[in-house]
């Protein structure tokens, strides 16, 4: 099962993520940063955060991700308010830990990743509940069959839908690994998530925010996992939407 799931980055020292990721990939009017290295490794910064609090009425979740570098030199943020319904139409409560893994999905739903040569990308987030079970628990979800509604899952349907994205993109040989950075390392993500949340309404329909370029195939009715899993329930795709 260990070839499956994302898998954690291992930094190669203990110094910030921008000094490690110095390289750099251009790609149209943008720039990914990469390992000085290998520059088919990419960053992507990812936050998420609810104000004034969970579960107190009225609070708003935003989540946002930090995905390159502009013509000017401005970071490149992609954020918006947690949506009030789900991928499969589910309703859901604003929260920090929702949102935060709204961030990883729209990350990785972002683009066609493969498509620009890159061959891994690491989810840099600040969320230890994100990393850990996208890392190490993820596996004990999908054994016990735990990614449907009714499961007892918080949050099954972004969990369901990380896993399949990310099932999708192992099959064209690109990995996702997740790094847990500390929160002064992620402060371009993390002001990206709390700007959204200022936003005075909350979508009441998901919708995929795309890049220009290649985008993900079609969705699909189930979650790839080994045979001796149950295959879980799943929605029908929702129209994307276009960002730079």
């Amino acid at each position: 099962m260990a070839g499956l799931f994302p898998t954690k980055f291992k930094p190669l020292s203990g110094s910030a993520p921008l000094l490690q990721f110095s390289g750099q990939r251009p790609l149209y009017l943008i720039t990914r940063l990469t390992l000085t290295h290998d520059t088919s490794t990419v960053i992507v910064f990812t936050g998420g955060t609810c104000l004034p609090v969970d579960g107190l009425p009225g609070s708003k979740a935003g989540w946002a991700f930090w995905h390159g570098i502009g013509p000017k030199d401005e970071p490149l943020v992609v954020s918006g308010r947690l949506e009030t319904t789900g991928p499969f139409g589910d309703t859901w409560a604003q929260g920090r830990n929702r949102a935060e893994l709204r961030a990883v999905v729209g990350a990785l739903r972002f683009r066609h990743w493969p498509s620009d040569g890159i061959r891994t990308l690491v989810i840099a987030s600040s969320s230890d509940h994100v990393v850990e079970t996208s890392t190490n628990y993820i596996t004990t979800i999908v054994e016990f069959d735990y990614l449907k509604r009714g499961a007892g899952i918080k949050d099954w349907d972004l969990w369901h839908t990380l896993l399949f994205t990310i099932r999708q993109y192992q099959k064209e040989g690109m990995a996702v690994q997740f790094w847990l950075v500390p929160r002064e390392w992620n402060t371009v993500a993390a002001a990206g998530a709390g700007k959204a949340c200022t936003q005075e309404d909350a979508p009441s329909v998901w919708t995929d925010v795309v890049g220009r370029g290649p985008v993900l195939t079609p969705w699909v009715d189930s979650v790839d996992v080994p045979d001796e899993y149950s295959e879980t329930e799943a929605g029908s795709p929702l129209q994307p939407t276009s960002e730079a």
